[in-house]
């Protein structure tokens, strides 16, 4: 058998089905029928399953009989990342009726599956969801879908700043080092991106991470700035909605970050649209009916703004010196993202 570094990308997908129905036989769903979803770092299956043992009664928020399996992407997330994801969702789902994706345990009650087979490089974790139900708002989004977009955000972190995470357990942080350093995910060394950035960018990102150091130095990282959030949470993706009520999906990005970054990134992309300030008032009218957050840290939006924009910038710079065939396809988005912090360093008192 090939090893799979020597696979076409079909033969990978082939090998990558063969995992699938071995790690459904931890669920108790051996010869159950799923097709390929997605194969973008994670390989998603959609499964279908009327008999799943330890499936809870289904409700509004899931397909009947419907769940999506996981293959994890072994460079993106550690065991203990995931484990920690899962539990969490599982938390939100029993304590506080969110509408997230609900983890299914394996027949042994664990969360996690650590599935192989011959060829494969190593083990791979798997996990296993509810199929949440409802549709993408790709285009035509109003301001009430960015209220209801608040109203949710605002409940998830208020369960996030009361819960007990278990002792031993850790995720990626979206703090200074991990928006500015943290460069692991595309195979640099720590840092490495700066180097490859356009030598005109260097000066303006710099000052974004220096005020946003000084910022977030002076705020710390208490349960009223700091906590787990999802990261990546917009409208126009990783949100769905049915009968006008959002339910939120993709936890795979989620980590520890301050709450500010959460409503930054789901407004970040729609901040060169004129209807801007009507989509975030909305967002925070929301966020409001369920939680608030003092003015002064509402007032540093446009400097999150500013730090995500650096932050994209240097993934998508060093990703694509990783991997050059994808420049073409971010070639646009990493010159918007530059403009944006260009505009906003000449735009703000740049002197501390």
């Amino acid at each position: 058998m090939k090893p799979y570094h020597e696979l076409t990308h079909i033969g990978r997908l082939r090998r990558m089905r063969q995992l699938a129905r071995t790690a459904m036989e931890s669920y108790g769903l051996a010869g159950a029928s799923f097709k390929l979803q997605l194969d973008a770092g994670n390989t998603l299956f959609r499964v279908y399953a009327s008999n799943l043992p330890l499936a809870q009664t289904t409700t509004e928020l899931f397909e009947e009989n419907q769940y999506l399996l996981r293959i994890h992407d072994p460079a993106y997330q550690t065991p203990d990342a995931i484990e920690l994801e899962l539990t969490w969702l599982a938390a939100m789902r029993r304590e506080a009726d969110l509408p997230v994706p609900e983890p299914i345990p394996r027949l042994d009650g664990r969360l996690l599956t650590q599935a192989t087979i011959p060829g494969t490089t190593n083990t791979r974790d798997c996990s296993l969801l509810r199929w949440v139900k409802g549709r993408l708002i790709s285009r035509g989004a109003q301001a009430h879908h960015y209220r209801a977009q608040g109203r949710l955000m605002a409940r998830m972190h208020n369960f996030a700043s009361q819960w007990q995470i278990p002792p031993g357990h850790a995720k990626r942080n979206y703090d200074w080092d991990g928006l500015f350093m943290n460069d692991a995910e595309i195979g640099l060394p720590a840092g490495e991106s700066w180097k490859l950035l356009p030598q005109p960018w260097v000066e303006p990102f710099e000052i974004v991470a220096r005020q946003f150091r000084q910022l977030t130095d002076a705020w710390g990282k208490g349960p009223e700035v700091y906590g787990l959030i999802h990261a990546d949470m917009g409208v126009d993706a990783n949100m769905l909605f049915w009968r006008g009520e959002p339910r939120l999906i993709d936890f795979d990005s989620s980590g520890f970050g301050y709450w500010m970054y959460d409503l930054a990134v789901a407004l970040e992309h729609c901040r060169e649209d004129p209807a801007f300030p009507r989509y975030r008032d909305a967002l925070l009218e929301g966020y409001a009916e369920h939680r608030s957050l003092p003015d002064a840290q509402l007032a540093q939006m446009e400097l999150f703004f500013a730090a995500f924009s650096v932050y994209w910038d240097l993934w998508a710079v060093g990703g694509t010196h990783v991997h050059p065939e994808f420049m073409g396809g971010y070639r646009q988005r990493i010159d918007r993202e530059a403009a944006l912090v260009i505009r906003y360093v000449a735009s703000h008192d740049t002197s501390s």
